[in-house]
């Protein structure tokens, strides 16, 4: 019988799909306060995924991070701008 390793989630995972469905709540049409606090959210949890993921190499684990932490930062501007 075939021994099968069972897919498994680490804190990182669980923490970066947290961080993803908060910039997708940024994206909803309610209160500014709440866009902005979705937003702001989701740049703390998905850096913090990136970083926890220890078998990708550090420059891909802060490349991500910047490169997130700035399309972020474009997507609250934008949402600021709108208003």
């Amino acid at each position: 019988m075939e021994d099968r390793d069972e897919p498994q989630s680490s804190a990182a995972d669980i923490i970066g799909f947290i961080g993803l469905a908060l910039a997708v709540l940024g994206l909803a049409d309610m209160a500014l306060l709440y866009r902005l606090a979705c937003l702001a959210g989701a740049s703390i949890c998905l850096p913090v995924s990136f970083h926890r993921q220890s078998g990708w190499p550090a420059w891909v684990r802060w490349t991500l991070s910047v490169l997130t932490n700035f399309f972020l930062a474009y997507v609250a501007w934008g949402v600021i701008g709108a208003r």
